[in-house]
């Protein structure tokens, strides 16, 4: 037994294989052949005892010696594929930082509200704009039966007509579709700073169910020691089956918990790859062991001033203020009458109409060309029309009280939630601290304390178990205290609207 651990090799005791390769048995019978009928001294022949003694012993110890140092060369071998394997797998993990960038470069939603603002960009473009002209002709009083529309009719007009809204209607009306600009870029910001934390969310979920795992696989490893440390007690009646068979049930109990584990990290990846953009049964997530630094300096006041002046939610809010008041502002403009003109040019291939008062010399028709001009205006003002327009007025300062209310109500659930984020983000960093310098070293040295009771008949195997238990659950604890601290400061980028190294 070395520090506690009995030293094995090819699955047998280090102190089996020396009794085994040192039994006196065949030195012996090896002896005996050896000196039997050669006529030589007794002094001869103890003399060349010692010396064949030696021989064997020097062929055994080297025996020793050469399995000893394969067990040594086995373990080193292990050693180093362990190491290149976790080479390897950190090859592959990527940083919270690296995920956040490929989810902002290949969510397809993101991209969609990018369109969203180009859209909104090009309606304020064609809203900019007077109203397309009219074009019109007209074969006028053609006799029936007559396919020559050209000439057998009375007069062929062509007419064009353009409308003019006056009173600054078309910049007030682009001014709302701006701001409509404005409230799409908000939305894009609302759902970036909402990816972000779920994208850091979902990371640090992972992170802390592969460290759930290992915790596993370690405890695993644990009971699995254990049982081989209690295979020489069995065999000898010293320790009896019932609690081999218990460490047996614990460690299929932890490889269930272990299979679970391996399940929730699986669909916890299959939700990081819709937010990442990629293939849903990618498999090819790996997280770093190491945590980012604490990155928040700033205090809870400082925080709420930073959340009041730059969450993306409710700056969204106000410039939907802006922009129902701009639509008021364009709405009230419609009261302004809008000018039309219209130019007309008249053919009349059979000459001008005639009648009882017409002049004898238009008895020779001949073709005519006349033209007209026309100007007319809308009356938005009549009695009849104008309830319209102070309607939508009345609509749209409704509409600016509620989300001005709205507004409110969400600024103070921001305040509490993000008092709740400060809060929870304290309380982690103070159980990570604790775990570390305190619970997890005691819950250590009662776990070891009780496997050396055991071993010393000093206590029963469900002490044991029980006190390996709660070393893993407080180690899975203290791996989430830490996974909560990134995730509270998640949500506090969420509110603020901002990373905290960009603060």
């Amino acid at each position: 037994m070395i520090d506690g651990t009995w030293l094995m090799v090819d699955g047998k005791l280090v102190t089996s294989l020396v009794e085994e390769w040192l039994t006196p048995a065949p030195i012996t019978k090896l002896l005996h052949v050896k000196s039997g009928g050669n006529g030589k001294t007794q002094k001869e022949n103890k003399k060349m005892k010692n010396v064949e003694l030696k021989m064997v012993d020097g062929i055994r110890l080297r025996r020793i010696r050469f399995s000893l140092w394969d067990s040594v060369y086995s373990l080193r071998t292990l050693c180093y594929l362990f190491f290149l394997f976790l080479i390897h797998t950190n090859s592959y993990a990527q940083s919270v930082d690296s995920l956040i960038t490929e989810a902002l470069k290949n969510n397809p939603q993101l991209k969609a509200l990018q369109f969203k603002i180009d859209a909104a960009g090009y309606r304020a473009e064609s809203v900019n704009n007077l109203p397309v002209p009219n074009l019109s002709a007209e074969f006028s009083q053609v006799p029936v039966g007559e396919l020559n529309l050209l000439n057998k009719s009375v007069s062929n007009n062509i007419a064009l007509s353009q409308m003019f809204p006056l009173g600054g209607k078309i910049n007030a009306m682009t001014d709302v579709e701006r701001k409509n600009v404005i409230v799409e870029k908000d939305s894009y910001g609302i759902y970036k700073v909402s990816l972000i934390a779920q994208v850091r969310m979902s990371y640090f979920t992972i992170w802390s169910i592969e460290r759930k795992i290992d915790v596993q696989k370690k405890n695993i490893s644990l009971l699995n020691d254990l049982i081989n440390s209690l295979d020489v007690s069995y065999s000898i009646n010293r320790v009896n089956q019932a609690d081999v068979l218990t460490i047996k049930s614990e460690i299929a109990s932890n490889q269930t918990q272990l299979l679970i584990l391996q399940n929730q990290k699986e669909a916890e990846i299959y939700k990081l790859n819709k937010l990442l953009g990629r293939q849903l049964d990618s498999k090819n997530v790996f997280t770093l062991r190491e945590t980012p630094a604490d990155s928040l300096k700033l205090s809870q006041n400082e925080l709420m001033e930073r959340l009041l002046r730059l969450n993306p939610t409710l700056n969204r809010m106000s410039s939907m203020i802006e922009m129902n008041k701009a639509m008021v502002e364009a709405n009230n403009r419609e009261l302004i009458p809008d000018l039309m003109l219209q130019g007309m040019i008249m053919r009349m291939p059979q000459g001008m109409t005639l009648t009882t008062a017409s002049d004898l010399t238009m008895l020779r028709p001949k073709t005519e060309y006349m033209y007209s001009l026309m100007v007319s205006i809308t009356l938005p003002f009549a009695p009849w029309s104008i309830n319209k327009i102070k309607a939508k007025e009345q609509e749209l300062y409704a509409g600016i009280s509620s989300i001005e209310y709205e507004k409110n109500d969400m600024q103070r659930d921001m305040i509490a939630k993000l008092k709740e984020a400060f809060l929870k983000y304290n309380t982690a960093q103070n159980l990570v601290r604790l775990y570390t310098n305190e619970v997890l070293p005691l819950y250590s040295q009662a776990t070891s304390a009780q496997v050396s009771a055991y071993q010393n008949n000093k206590a029963n195997i469900n002490t044991v178990i029980d006190s390996y238990r709660m070393l893993l659950m407080q180690q899975m604890n203290f791996y989430m205290a830490i996974a909560d601290v990134q995730m509270a400061l998640a949500e506090i980028e969420m509110m603020i609207g901002r990373k905290m190294d960009e603060l």
